[in-house]
């Protein structure tokens, strides 16, 4: 059972993208399961069958791929509001190409990938919701990749201090560096300069 107040934050979050109306709603709530995952924990691992999506309510997790040196380049960060999955893992029933790992001791609704196909059958606004967070995504990860190619790595730094105030003091440095593909020292080094 969800409670309330973790499906209002849910709801105000999918109303950024469409205005839902109440039977939709009533019927995405019941499908809704919540889930605790505490810090350190896996949402999912790179090699696992995924099936579900997860919205978070509470915490934070990060996306990224292990290699064999035991090396992790950090994909994302998902703070609170935002949904964490795997989608080619979900889409074309593959296993999962990178993990999911929570940061903080962090709370999910989940919704199974069957369920949500059958939610979008049920009504337009739910269509206009899947088109409009693939297109949030697809313009997230054209402008990072923009900035790898096109800046330098203290301007990319600059732009995640701007964009992402929230997680500079919640992500430990390392993974920050591992993000903006940059080595801790480097990172260290531009962080001593801003001062």
């Amino acid at each position: 059972m969800i409670s309330s107040e973790h499906s209002a934050s849910l709801k105000k979050y999918l109303s950024t993208f469409i205005e839902i109306p109440f039977q939709e709603w009533a019927y995405f709530s019941s499908v809704l399961r919540m889930r605790k995952i505490a810090k350190d924990e896996f949402y999912f691992r790179q090699g696992d069958a995924v099936d579900e999506i997860g919205f978070v309510i509470e915490g934070l997790f990060y996306n990224f791929y292990a290699n064999k040196k035991a090396e992790d380049s950090v994909k994302y960060f998902i703070p609170e509001g935002n949904a964490i999955a795997c989608l080619s893992s979900l889409i074309l029933n593959l296993p999962a190409s990178f993990s999911g790992q929570a940061l903080e001791d962090s709370t999910l609704l989940t919704i199974k990938f069957s369920d949500l196909q059958k939610v979008f059958l049920r009504h337009s606004c739910w269509e206009r919701m899947g088109r409009l967070s693939a297109e949030k995504l697809y313009i997230e990860k054209e402008i990072r990749e923009e900035r790898f190619l096109r800046t330098d790595a203290r301007k990319r730094y600059e732009y995640f201090v701007k964009e992402h105030p929230n997680l500079v003091n919640r992500v430990p440095q390392y993974l920050i560096a591992s993000y903006l593909g940059m080595t801790p020292v480097s990172l260290s080094r531009i962080r001593k300069t801003r001062k």
